[in-house]
């Protein structure tokens, strides 16, 4: 954005030239000032139905299978570089066989491009994990998998219509949906009516006409920014602090509660936090990671 604008002053001292003419009190200059405007900005700032394109030029996503005690052993597990998309296209299913839960351990990095946060006047900008909702499936090779993949194939849709804006959201795919809270200029993630008939949050119980119900179900780790648990639950989710933070008390305690009450494991989640915070250089705002639990709980306390 350009903008020119004159400035009119008075100075009381200045007679004669060069005010000759008009008001000899009175000086007149032209200023010209050049504004920069990120691309994509405008479109995040007046709607969000385009903002989940631009988010993935300034954001990356990346996704870590595993766990590490230090970073030699971080640089040998299965890491998925800038898993995020726009259009939410499908991609093939992954099959990473593990032997123990903390060999199955997710953490989701966010990484903002340092080029776009570190502008000038970008020094409040962040990113926020909103929602996470994980599909716990007990057989890959049941035909709900392929119900599921059916769905998040379906395209999506945007937030339009012959009318005009629809202010309630839209559909990423044939599994979830945005609900849009624009005055708040936030979204959540929800499943679809369709997954929900498929997958739903609570694994249904055995009973004599159905004595192996299905054992494909949903869970949010992560809600509205939140993590929910039920009472008698395991967590979750729990975000990993910036690099420059030496208390990892809760990374440790959470890896307590998917491997038991013990120093080993204790001792991993402070450890694999400092690792991630390190690789990643964390700093609690535009560089953010979350490890999730990979485990499901098949009770009804889950």
């Amino acid at each position: 954005v350009f903008v020119d604008f004159v400035v009119n002053a008075l100075d009381t001292k200045a007679t004669g030239a060069p005010n000759n003419g008009d008001a000899p009190q009175q000086m007149k200059t032209t200023l010209t000032a050049s504004i920069p405007v990120v691309q994509g900005g405008i479109n995040i700032f007046c709607d969000q139905i385009t903002a989940k394109t631009d988010l993935t030029e300034v954001v990356k996503a990346h996704l870590i299978i595993g766990s590490a005690m230090d970073a030699s052993e971080l640089s040998r597990l299965t890491i998925f570089e800038d898993i995020a998309s726009s259009d939410m296209r499908p991609v093939n299913a992954s099959l990473i066989d593990t032997d123990s839960i903390e060999a199955g351990l997710m953490t989701m990095v966010l990484e903002g491009d340092a080029s776009y946060f570190g502008l000038d006047g970008a020094s409040t900008y962040g990113v926020q994990l909103e929602d996470v909702i994980t599909l716990h499936l007990m057989e890959p090779a049941d035909t709900k998998f392929d119900q599921v993949k059916g769905l998040l194939a379906t395209p999506g849709a945007d937030n339009n219509d012959q009318n005009g804006l629809d202010t309630d959201g839209y559909t990423l795919n044939g599994a979830f949906r945005f609900v849009v809270d624009r005055v708040n200029f936030r979204a959540y993630l929800e499943p679809t009516d369709d997954l929900l008939a498929v997958c739903p949050f609570n694994p249904p119980r055995p009973s004599a006409n159905v004595p192996f119900p299905s054992t494909c179900v949903l869970r949010r780790d992560i809600r509205r920014r939140t993590y929910p648990a039920r009472t008698g639950a395991l967590s979750t989710a729990v975000e990993i602090p910036a690099v420059d933070q030496t208390d990892r008390h809760t990374n440790g305690v959470f890896m307590t509660t998917l491997l038991g009450d013990n120093d080993y494991a204790y001792g991993l989640g402070q450890n694999f936090s400092q690792t991630v915070a390190d690789k990643y250089t964390l700093n609690g705002q535009w560089k953010r990671a979350y490890m999730i639990n990979p485990g499901y709980e098949w009770t009804p306390t889950q």
